[in-house]
């Protein structure tokens, strides 16, 4: 069933720009759920949906971007708005073959095979979406084993014999994960590994940033429409300083939009908490007691430089 992209997003786009939408799938237990209130990012959707159309021929996808950007989400919200089954696998530094593809295991006395996410997700009939999630956690040499299902060739399974073919689905691969591939060499990221570069040269890849100011304050009204404007507006202005200063190297807080969302949500929780600053108060408990304190003084002076002294009194 076409549904037209302006509709089912929410988003600007011509009317004769359609996507497909599943109907053989309505029932399928692995379609992600709706998530209330999440807001679509028009270029960050454009770049989604050209892959799932095949912009990029049947290669497989690497989403890359900075912690709580959203990388994630926009797999499983469109997958929920298409109808689109998922297989999600967490992923890990001591994550092998074995976990991805399956195992045997003893069941009644006896041995049996058990598919893992991997092989379930192929031979789903439907046509699955199989997602590796912080795929750049992986041990490089477990992520090569994988590279016949990012081509699409036909594979045997060592334990059973069973021919695996990932095209006869429709199945799909899909990366996330805070690096390229190349590595971390900032030191953000400390759990990822640089990855095979032949294996990382086989995806199509998209970028994942953090919203413009206008597009974040949408995300934060729909989570809290009771969040005053002017305090939701100056949120994402420290939020944005915050990040300046971290790109320039003058501060260590990673001020992501989970963050951001978390902090108006305490705020509105703490507003009327006696004898504090309840900006301050919520802000510390969203982000600030995750550092020292010097740095949690560096974030109360850019609040309070935001929102001024009287947005800053003490309740």
């Amino acid at each position: 069933m076409k549904e037209k992209i302006t509709s089912l997003f929410g988003v600007p786009a011509p009317e004769s720009q359609t996507v497909e939408v599943r109907e053989d799938t309505s029932s399928h237990p692995m379609i992600p759920l709706t998530k209330g209130g999440y807001i679509y990012r028009q270029e960050v959707l454009s770049d989604f949906l050209g892959w799932v159309k095949g912009a990029a021929g049947e290669d497989p996808l690497l989403i890359t971007g900075p912690t709580g950007s959203g990388k994630s989400t926009i797999v499983e919200q469109v997958a929920a708005k298409l109808r689109q089954p998922v297989y999600t696998i967490s992923c890990h530094d001591r994550l092998e073959a074995t976990d991805l593809y399956g195992r045997f295991v003893v069941r009644n006395g006896a041995m049996t095979w058990v598919d893992g996410p991997v092989i379930a997700g192929l031979k789903d009939k439907s046509g699955a979406w199989i997602v590796l999630d912080e795929y750049d956690t992986m041990d490089p040499g477990t992520l090569v084993g994988l590279n016949p299902v990012f081509e699409g060739r036909r594979f045997v399974v060592p334990e059973t014999g069973e021919i695996i073919n990932p095209a006869s689905s429709g199945a799909r691969i899909i990366c996330t994960g805070n690096t390229a591939g190349m590595g971390d060499l900032a030191g953000e990221y400390l759990a990822t590994k640089r990855q095979n570069v032949a294996t990382m040269g086989r995806f199509a890849v998209m970028e994942v940033g953090y919203p413009l100011p206008q597009d974040e304050e949408k995300v934060m009204a729909a989570h809290r429409p009771d969040l005053p404007e002017v305090v939701r507006k100056g949120m994402v202005e420290v939020a944005n300083l915050v990040r300046q200063q971290y790109e320039a190297g003058e501060m260590p807080v990673i001020f992501c939009t989970r963050s951001l969302v978390r902090w108006a949500h305490l705020a509105m929780f703490f507003r009327k908490k006696k004898g504090v600053n309840y900006l301050i108060h919520a802000l510390n408990r969203a982000i600030g007691f995750k550092y020292e304190p010097v740095v949690r003084e560096a974030l109360c002076q850019i609040t309070q430089r935001v929102f001024g002294q009287d947005a800053m009194r003490i309740t």
